[in-house]
């Protein structure tokens, strides 16, 4: 098998297809097709469907995209750094992170990184399912409590505490009208702690998908609710809202992580480096 033919379809698999990857490349189309015709010859597999309009992988396609896309990357942007002979961080770095993490830090992180790093491209994504770091092509992923999973290895970089919230006008009355997210495990009574603790009977009456959501609807006076501190800080501060007490456990932990099937790459050490600067009291 030829590494510049299976290079080539790398290419095209991560483009999404030819005249992309030749656009992106700025090599023919021809000769991006020509290349890919020779390797599926060489195995003996189809690797593209083909259509009028469209071009999609194959299940043999996608099977060997994922094992090779990642090993293939790594090995180009060594021979990079080798041949400049330097070790600045290049390339695409592909994040992909939680909404509210990014709507609240990413921004400002993003724009801070680049001026310290400029010849890394970031990519970043933001959505609240748990992306597959290796099939989708990511370098690094940032998620609050992460289950405990072989294939990634990362770090804590933040602690965050939930606390309970409510307009100046709502009072502890029992039940309590509260406002929860319709992704989590919701029960009705809420621990919330202090000297000494306490309990208190609560009452779904919405459920919101994005904590953003849960703090407007809040602010209405609808009902209380358990929110990020760092997102209703300003509020607590202004008196639109007033914090009856953080909920009892841990705080949420927010974990930087990155696949253990392969040794990080260099824009990944030092963007792991930079949130660990830019969270100092983690």
């Amino acid at each position: 098998m030829n590494l510049d033919d299976l290079s080539d379809f790398c290419l095209v698999a991560s483009n999404g297809g030819f005249a992309k990857a030749s656009r992106m490349s700025g090599r023919p189309k021809a000769s991006l097709s020509r290349k890919v015709m020779d390797l599926e010859a060489s195995l003996g597999v189809r690797l593209f469907e083909r259509g009028s309009r469209s071009v999609h992988l194959t299940e043999e396609g996608e099977l060997l995209f994922k094992s090779t896309a990642g090993p293939l990357h790594e090995i180009a942007e060594s021979v990079d750094m080798l041949r400049d002979g330097r070790a600045q961080p290049r390339g695409r770095l592909r994040v992909n992170v939680p909404s509210l993490f990014g709507l609240m830090w990413m921004g400002r992180l993003a724009a801070q990184f680049k001026a310290a790093y400029p010849e890394v491209v970031l990519d970043v994504t933001m959505e609240d399912r748990e992306v597959d770091l290796v099939s989708e092509g990511y370098d690094l992923v940032i998620r609050a409590n992460p289950k405990p999973d072989s294939e990634l290895v990362g770090y804590c970089f933040l602690r965050e505490q939930l606390l309970v919230v409510a307009t100046p006008a709502l009072t502890d009355q029992q039940p309590v009208p509260v406002v929860v997210r319709n992704s989590a495990r919701n029960t009705t009574i809420w621990q919330i702690a202090g000297s000494p603790g306490r309990e208190i009977e609560t009452r779904p009456v919405l459920e919101l998908p994005a904590f953003t959501m849960i703090r407007d609807a809040v602010l209405t006076g609808i009902g209380a609710a358990k929110l990020p501190r760092m997102l209703v800080a300003k509020d607590l501060a202004e008196g639109r809202l007033v914090s009856w007490g953080p909920m009892s456990g841990q705080p949420a932990e927010i974990w930087a992580l990155h696949t253990s099937r392969r040794f990080a790459s260099a824009k990944v050490n030092v963007f792991m480096q930079f949130l660990k600067t830019a969270f100092p009291d983690a």
